[in-house]
């Protein structure tokens, strides 16, 4: 016996009806036009490729120069204090690029930072002469990179010397640097310097300095100084002897001349001869200042009266003795006084002075 099936398609209608619950209509439609329903299609993620990036090159950007593709970064000098700063400029400032030289050779005593600032740096003290040639590559958070070529000439430091010019205020004559000159009882300072800033250490081994002034063995990167307060008036020669750090030997014939001590003056407080008013009851306390003339400095009242409760205090001793008047005023009034300043050769200057105290 041969069976024989036959398939029907069910209507929308017919399918409610045997499944007891509502069909979509568009799954009936579909059914009843003897179609089946077709899925709506995912949508498709959006995606853009990354940013590229581009190392600059040029004389706003970092100072280069670009030549036949490579940029010629500004030149250093080797050794000494000569620390060298180039700068590895990007499209992208201070998007988190990352940087390493891929080929070449950076100069000897420079390093090349991972990170720096909105790119990054060439920094160091060049320890060699020459020309270097080196690559750079810059890779971005979204991994686009961008290389190129970069060239720093680094030339021979020049021989080191003692310099007089205005670095230090010397003026060389018959071969001699003549020092800025100074007035006794006034602090001075001079400065020996090396041409290459290589510091080192000095001595004198001819001469002297003007009483009152020394000269460490070394002071500083540049040199020493010579300071102090000199006590003599004079012309003092003296020659200097050193090495710099460098080993390298140096030689300078220097002079200096103290002069009188300038007059010794009152000078007076911003608000002049008619001093701040103070009031009863509250603190108060004034500064004296003075120019001039030779330390120990003392300080009286000459003339006239100083207000009930404030008295002479000093601030700054030995150097500048009862120079503030001080203290809490008891009395209202307006007080005329003359305060008179000696210094430590005798000399002395007076200067008229008001003050008013108000009540409370």
């Amino acid at each position: 016996m041969r069976l024989q099936f036959k398939i029907l398609m069910i209507t929308g209608s017919l399918a409610a009806a045997i499944l007891g619950a509502a069909v979509p209509a568009a799954v009936a439609t579909a059914a009843s036009a003897g179609a089946h329903p077709k899925p709506s299609p995912s949508p498709t993620p959006s995606s853009s490729p990354p940013a590229a990036i581009q190392q600059l090159c040029s004389a706003n950007a970092n100072g280069g120069t670009l030549v036949n593709g490579v940029c010629v970064l500004p030149s250093g000098v080797a050794g000494g204090a000569n620390d060298y700063y180039g700068i590895i400029a990007v499209s992208n400032p201070n998007a988190g690029d990352t940087f390493k030289v891929i080929s070449g050779t950076v100069p000897p005593g420079l390093t090349v930072p991972a990170q720096y600032g909105a790119g990054t740096i060439i920094t160091g003290t060049p320890s060699q002469a020459g020309t270097f040639v080196f690559t750079v590559q810059a890779t971005s958070p979204r991994g686009t990179t961008a290389t190129l070529a970069y060239s720093i000439t680094i030339s021979q430091q020049p021989p080191d010397r003692l310099i007089c010019d205005a670095g230090n205020g010397g003026t060389l004559v018959n071969g001699v640097c003549v020092l800025p000159s100074g007035n006794v009882g006034q602090p001075y300072e001079g400065f020996i310097i090396t041409s290459n800033n290589s510091g080192g250490t000095f001595s004198i081994i001819a001469g002297g300095l003007p009483p009152g002034l020394s000269m460490p063995a070394s002071y500083g990167a540049s040199g020493t100084i010579v300071a102090g307060t000199p006590t003599q008036q004079g012309t003092f020669p003296f020659t200097v002897k050193g090495t710099d750090q460098q080993g390298q030997p140096l030689q300078q014939a220097y002079s200096i001349t103290i002069g009188a001590p300038p007059p010794l003056t009152i000078v007076l407080p911003a608000s002049g001869s008619t001093l701040p008013a103070g009031k009863v009851g509250t603190a108060y306390a004034q500064n004296f200042f003075l120019s001039g003339g030779v330390a120990p400095y003392t300080w009286s009242v000459a003339a006239g009266q100083l207000p009930p409760g404030l008295r002479l205090v000093s601030t700054a001793p030995p150097a500048d003795n009862n120079n503030q008047l001080a203290g809490t005023p008891t009395k209202p009034g307006t007080f005329v006084f003359t305060m008179k300043v000696a210094d430590g050769t005798g000399s002395h200057a007076t200067q008229r002075f008001s003050l008013t105290i108000v009540k409370k």
